[in-house]
């Protein structure tokens, strides 16, 4: 018997539940009968047991998958994130890691989860593959790569067994990519599948395997192979029909194929469009996931904008047997970067269960030397002085609702709207001789131009390309920067994070010695090393501006900034979660 450790501090009983179609995102949306319907299961002696009848409704969904872009250990790894309409998604843990590979080459990707057809057990499989430790070497990755998949296994998504590695690959195999499972009715046993470059072309095919126990594996044999490379294929059954997504390595797009069998002829989805063009014009995307949005005749694809490096882009049809697809609104992935992952419809046992382990209660936030709400119409900070192009300040409601106001910036023709930062309680420059502090404000950006949030300097001088002092945070075109600049020729210590438009999001900078890190929405998702020493760089007089940066005439904000605070010293990573949550009502 298997030893399992609890990732969770709480136990929580799940009830069993049983799939209609048990691969990844099947039948997502659908009812989960747990009735079993007459079946007898075997107890831990053998016996054979009458399942007792209950029905109950999937009522949310769990994401298992990879985030950001191999900056870290960390980012190669299983992360969960649950939601209740299958839109709002909410990375648990506190933005780490649930799962972790201690096996193989100590990262994964590509995660997949599938419920067994009992509805006692969850299967989790990812690729064997971590791209942060072999040093971004993507050719040797895939000619001398992996064979193997790790393994994951649990009774209730709360306690997993430790990780397996399992070598399912041919032995002139070069990689073991995207590995999915989908019950075979027909066979009666699992069917995994993957993509594999071998020795003889180095082409990328679709290779399967069969296990019941995912511990033992039959041979690999071709399952798809073409004149170019495929990667990344995923299955949704609806109905009697088997839909299938695969990417075209060589031509990076993904396309659609059904059949009534997993085992029979696929046929192309002739009506496959994104947009109302051919999905198969959609380039730089890979990673299908698929799956129903519950009580809805809705399907949303989701597709890896891994050309742009932004993580999962959404497309919505009401019609998957046409496949005609349209870009999805009103998404929030929560400032997360999500990669290559699966989809699994959950009761509202489970997402309680897991929210209930994952997301306990955090100790308060410690208190800012320096903190600026807007609870009025007026710049009222609540520790501090500022001064503001106050005529043209305007007030939105903040990020809390209700009567909690936000300061509204615009760089419209009228004027430019921003505020300066002259001093903390004690009539002190919170920044001055400091070289550790965090910052950190709510943001709601309404342009997709740069839009400077926070920018302090030694003075209002604007500064000259690549001799710059500033530290700056930005958002631009969906994707949040931070720059701490004191160059004599070189701008190298920026990071980079998503921050969506027309949507709150937390933005948090914690300033080491030696580093820099940018969270949003309380999760870590860049870190760089540092040389700027920030006191000696600022000086004794900072000046610091909120909407506005000095370049040139003035680079300005468009949008909302609310919940504006200054610690003086580094916040822990628990620390950053604690004020992210309070700072947005969360807590």
């Amino acid at each position: 018997m298997r030893s399992f450790k609890k990732l969770g501090a709480i136990a929580m009983t799940v009830m069993l539940v049983l799939a209609l179609c048990s691969c990844s995102a099947a039948g997502a949306g659908a009812p989960i009968d747990t009735s079993q319907n007459g079946r007898k299961l075997a107890d831990a002696n053998g016996e054979e047991q009458t399942v007792t009848t209950q029905t109950e409704q999937t009522a949310a969904y769990l994401f298992v998958h990879f985030v950001g872009r191999e900056s870290s250990a960390d980012d190669e790894q299983i992360y969960f994130s649950v939601s209740q309409n299958g839109t709002d998604w909410e990375t648990l843990n506190y933005g780490k890691p649930v799962l972790k590979s201690t096996v193989g080459e100590r990262g994964v990707r590509d995660p997949h989860i599938i419920r067994s057809p009992e509805g006692d057990k969850f299967y989790l499989i990812a690729t064997d593959l971590s791209i942060y430790n072999i040093n971004g070497n993507w050719g040797a990755s895939q000619t001398d790569g992996s064979k193997s998949i790790v393994i994951w296994e649990s009774e209730d998504l709360l306690q997993w067994s430790e990780p397996r590695l399992r070598e399912i690959a041919r032995q002139n195999a070069g990689c073991t990519w995207a590995p999915e499972s989908i019950y075979d009715e027909e066979r009666g046993a699992y069917m995994v599948f993957w993509a594999s470059k071998t020795g003889e072309d180095w082409t990328h095919r679709i290779y399967r395997s069969y296990t019941t126990d995912f511990d033992t594996f039959t041979p690999p044999e071709v399952y798809m192979e073409s004149d170019v490379s495929l990667i990344d294929t995923t299955f949704l059954k609806e109905g009697d029909t088997y839909y299938r997504f695969t990417k075209n390595e060589a031509a990076t797009y993904v396309y659609m194929e059904k059949s009534k069998s997993l085992n029979g002829d696929f046929e192309a989805v002739s009506t496959f469009t994104v947009n109302g063009d051919s999905g198969t014009s959609l380039t730089g995307y890979e990673g299908p996931t698929v799956y129903k949005l519950n009580g809805q005749d809705k399907w949303c694809m989701l597709l890896d904008n891994y050309g742009t490096g932004a993580g999962y882009k959404p497309f919505v049809t009401d019609d998957i047997a046409t496949g005609r697809f349209a870009s999805g609104t009103a998404f929030n992935f929560g400032g997360t970067t999500f990669r290559h992952g699966t989809v699994m419809p959950i009761t509202q046992a489970e997402y309680d269960a897991l929210k209930a382990a994952y997301d306990k209660p955090l100790d308060p936030p410690p208190a800012p030397v320096f903190s600026m709400e807007f609870p009025s119409r007026g710049v009222t900070p609540e520790q501090g002085a500022a001064t503001a192009s106050s005529s043209l300040l305007t007030y939105d409601t903040g990020v809390k609702g209700g009567e909690d106001k936000a300061a509204k910036f615009s760089s419209g023709a009228l004027g430019k709207a921003y505020i300066t930062l002259t001093a903390d309680k004690d009539g002190n420059n919170p920044l001055a001789g400091r070289s550790e502090y965090t910052v950190s404000f709510a943001v709601k950006p309404t342009a997709d131009g740069a839009a400077w949030w926070f920018y302090a300097a030694p003075d209002e001088t604007a500064p000259v390309y690549q001799k710059e002092k500033y530290i700056g945070v930005r958002t631009q075109n969906g994707k949040v920067y931070c720059e701490r600049y004191d160059n004599d020729g070189g701008r190298s210590e920026a990071l980079e994070g998503a921050c969506a438009k027309n949507a709150w999001q937390h933005i948090t900078v914690v300033l080491h010695a030696d580093k820099t890190q940018l969270f949003v929405n309380g999760t870590l998702v860049s870190t760089v090393a540092s040389s700027v020493d920030s006191a000696a760089m600022l000086g004794a007089t900072p000046v610091i501006q909120l909407g506005k940066a000095n370049w040139g005439g003035g680079e300005y904000a468009d949008g909302c900034i609310d919940s504006v605070r200054i610690h003086d010293r580094v916040l822990t990573e628990t620390e950053v979660i604690s004020n992210y949550k309070d700072a947005m009502g969360k807590a």
